[in-house]
């Protein structure tokens, strides 16, 4: 164990960027990067999924900071439009209000006319269905060349018509 004038010096010379634990020894840390924890284990399946998943989540929130930085670089540009007798914090707060409003706007532009094109699909499909009834298929089935004037009311009654006629 160390000594208390050990220790003091050790933490009055430890900077913020730590380069390894203190409760690992080197050759702990050696071992570790060498040989996996789970080196014996056979899996029989390939966990294929996992990295999938950590990709599509790293790409979105690359994304997202992509987003965050255009979007900050956007409101510094439309700040230095702004002259400069208006206070920077309030040009910054109003460029970012206004940014926002034309943000929903083409938002809600975007979606009211994808909801009206569904919209209006649907019903395009809705009337056509209704005015098609009579040319769809018709009930009765199998083809047999029955003369019925309807769909089958009763499948046994049907049944010993059809044996009635062959005995």
């Amino acid at each position: 164990m160390a000594s208390p004038a050990m220790n003091h010096n050790m933490y009055k010379n430890q900077t913020l960027a730590l380069t390894h634990s203190t409760f690992l020894s080197s050759t702990s840390c050696l071992r570790l990067k060498r040989k996996p924890l789970f080196s014996n284990i056979k899996f029989n399946k390939p966990l294929a999924p996992r990295p999938l998943v950590f990709a599509l989540q790293s790409n979105f929130f690359k994304v997202i900071q992509t987003v965050w930085k255009v979007g900050k670089d956007g409101i510094e540009a439309g700040t230095n439009l702004v002259p400069d007798s208006v206070p920077r914090p309030i040009a910054r707060i109003s460029v970012t209000v206004v940014a926002l409003a034309a943000a929903l706007f083409v938002l809600k532009s975007f979606l009211s006319t994808a909801f009206f094109v569904l919209a209006t699909m649907g019903l395009v499909y809705f009337v056509f269905i209704a005015l098609n009834k009579d040319q769809g298929p018709r009930g009765g089935g199998g083809g047999g060349g029955g003369g019925g004037s309807g769909p089958m009311e009763d499948p046994v009654e049907e049944a010993r018509k059809i044996m009635e006629k062959y005995k």
